[in-house]
């Protein structure tokens, strides 16, 4: 029977629970002096740092432990507590041992206070989480991953229509609110006699000519610019910063080069062209459809005309 108004008996509890916390706490808990000097260190902590017993750290401080950005970091919000009164929770840590070793440590952080309310250090106590840190990057690579799958064509590599919408309402958002000219411009092209090619040269031959015509379009855009493959043999370009006359350059020297170009298939060389349409964002009339729907009537145009040419 524990006799609970016993000070003795108390007193030895308290022996117990601190033994038992120092020698089997998973946890780290350590307590520091105003000089962030280490006076109490539980033995999970000691081993951490790399020592056998408490002892072999008492009167160290995490300068003799750890690399000197990270110790410099832990004094610096040590002495923000001691000076603020303020704990700080569940704050995370970076321990960059090396390129291949980085380990991560929930943490909290509070003052140490003598019997008269002074403080007189700090203490704390620290989780390390590095595999749940770790699964979190892996979880989060993977989201990215499939995030991209579902905006990516198999077949070109270039962004799919999906995608193509979600450019153009972040564009058409973002150029709204500008109070300056600037816009952006969208071309839209699409192969001149597709089907005839296919029947000629076969569906395989087909999907190589999408593919060389994606690496087409990434060659003679910009960075900045976005290249999408629609559907069939439709693609789209993307232009940030850029009004109507530049993106007619751009789509001209697309079809040029496609047409100065043939097709190499099974030894042989095919003449191909392409016809494109030119629309520039317009912020009085913001509606995506309508501006998309612009430039295709611009590309039926050209393909009305006689195809292989820009129309604007």
């Amino acid at each position: 029977m524990i006799d609970f108004n016993d000070p003795a008996t108390r007193k030895k509890i308290d022996k117990i629970v601190i033994d038992t916390i120092r020698k089997y706490s998973t946890d780290t808990v350590y307590f520091k002096d105003r000089d962030s000097r280490f006076i109490w260190n539980t033995l999970g902590h000691v081993q951490q740092l790399g020592a056998k017993t408490p002892d072999e750290v008492f009167g160290k401080t995490d300068f003799d432990y750890f690399p000197k950005d990270f110790a410099q970091s832990a004094r610096e919000t040590e002495l923000t507590i001691m000076q603020t009164g303020t704990p700080i929770i569940n704050m995370v840590e970076e321990l960059i041992i090396d390129d291949d070793n980085i380990r991560y440590y929930i943490c909290s952080k509070y003052p140490l206070y003598d019997d008269d309310g002074n403080i007189i250090g700090t203490w704390g106590s620290s989780k390390d989480v590095t595999e749940q840190k770790n699964l979190e990057k892996e979880l989060q690579l993977s989201y990215s991953k499939m995030e991209l799958l579902t905006r990516v064509d198999d077949l070109s590599g270039l962004y799919n229509r999906r995608y193509l919408y979600e450019e153009l309402e972040k564009y058409a958002s973002m150029y709204a609110e500008r109070d300056d000219k600037s816009t952006f411009s969208i071309i839209v092209l699409d192969l001149d006699d597709m089907k005839f090619f296919n029947d000629q040269n076969g569906q395989q031959s087909g999907d190589l000519l999408l593919r060389y015509i994606a690496d087409i379009l990434l060659s003679n855009t910009r960075k900045a610019d976005t290249c999408f493959r629609t559907g069939g043999d439709e693609f789209a370009v993307v232009l940030p910063d850029t009004d109507k006359v530049p993106a007619v350059a751009v789509a001209k020297k697309i079809i040029q080069e496609i047409s100065n170009n043939p097709f190499v298939t099974e030894n042989k060389r095919v003449s191909i062209s392409a016809s494109a349409g030119v629309a520039a964002f317009n912020k009085a009339d913001p509606d995506i459809s309508d501006f998309l729907s612009r430039a295709e009537r611009k590309l039926n145009k050209s393909k009305r005309e006689g195809k292989n040419q820009v129309s604007f």
